[in-house]
């Protein structure tokens, strides 16, 4: 039996982050249904590429779930959701704050409709705040949270990611998070609970250890430990133009991979000997240079070193689909075969 049996949830978010929350609380078992106003479909469905009509990206965020489209602005559709809320366990919205108010949807209304209902509200930058009101995307809420500071190039430009950090990190997850956290709440209490997933602030501990260094009077940026001052903590590119992510951040493992060379005179036990320019990197560069990717990662396939192939895209379902990873799950779409993210986590008993 999966944790969530029996939990049903209402899903008024749209694009990233409420979607990919509710598609992995699907997984963990809820019953989602996913409501779209006909004035306000999910732009995800329109993205390319398609099949049939409808964009892979929407599949991917929202395979599975019920989807209804009500136009909740009218009493008929009004009347809907309401039926909806009184059977449901859970409420998920993903607007500015104040418009479900308009709406007749906000939490003071629906908890009187449903008095145990968990409602989670998605935001920017939270109710409160002084940008609650603020149009944002996850560029903004990264910048606001001191994450993109320490994502720069060799010229100090930050550096933009090629993926949404507080979309997901500080938007799904932690939806997920206080989404299982309020249900518990809701069972010991026995009233209703509102929870608001601030992005912005959401995404804020992702800068944790630079921040904890930064009020003890040391400047992450000036020992980025973690982000290429070290050899042993860096990416290396190939023969064959690929990259290798070498993590032997711990001495143990750097003097595993020295045994594995045939090195030893690089072993240490002092990490300060790692720092790029004490140790020189062109060593390493020259080292894995000389194999392609692959006869790399067959070259340290059983050895405790620390080392990955930096996966494309394009290699990601045939390399965890051979190696079990348990990450995908294949779907049939309009008799189209589709991969779809499996839940990060189980839970078994």
């Amino acid at each position: 039996m999966l944790p969530l049996e029996g939990i049903k949830i209402i899903d008024f978010s749209r694009l990233l982050p409420g979607p990919l929350g509710t598609q992995i609380l699907k997984q963990l078992g809820a019953e989602v249904i996913k409501i779209e106003s006909p004035k306000r479909m999910d732009y995800t469905r329109y993205y390319e590429p398609k099949i049939e009509q409808t964009s892979t990206m929407f599949y991917t965020l929202n395979y599975g779930k019920e989807a209804l489209v009500i136009d909740y602005e009218e009493e008929k559709g009004y009347s809907k959701i309401i039926e909806l809320i009184k059977e449901s366990d859970v409420f998920i919205e993903q607007f500015r704050p104040e418009v479900m108010k308009g709406f007749r949807l906000d939490f003071d209304t629906v908890k009187k409709i449903n008095p145990t209902i968990v409602y989670i509200s998605v935001t920017g930058y939270g109710q409160n705040s002084k940008f609650k009101n603020k149009a944002g995307h996850d560029l903004n809420y990264i910048a606001q949270a001191g994450l993109l500071d320490l994502n720069k190039n060799e010229k100090g430009k930050p550096i933009i990611p090629g993926y949404q950090v507080a979309d997901i990190a500080g938007g799904s997850y932690m939806l997920v998070a206080a989404c299982t956290t309020a249900l518990l709440a809701k069972h010991k209490q026995q009233k209703a609970q509102y929870v608001d997933v601030n992005l912005s602030k959401a995404t804020m501990p992702l800068n944790a250890i630079a921040q904890g260094m930064e009020y003890q009077g040391a400047s992450y940026k000036k020992t980025p430990i973690l982000s290429g001052m070290m050899v042993n903590y860096n990416v290396y590119e190939c023969a064959d133009k690929k990259w290798i992510a070498l993590g032997a951040l711990e001495t143990k493992f750097w003097n595993s991979f020295c045994d594995k060379i045939d090195e030893p005179s690089w072993k240490t036990n002092n990490q300060f000997d790692l720092i790029a320019g004490v140790f020189d990197k062109t060593l390493l560069e020259n080292l894995f240079s000389s194999k392609t990717r692959d006869e790399w990662v067959d070259f340290f396939e059983n050895e405790d070193i620390c080392i990955s192939p930096v996966l494309e895209i394009n290699e990601l379902i045939d390399f965890h689909t051979k190696n079990n990873t348990d990450v995908f799950e294949k779907v049939m779409i309009d008799n189209n075969e589709m991969y779809i993210y499996k839940a990060p986590f189980l839970i078994t008993n």
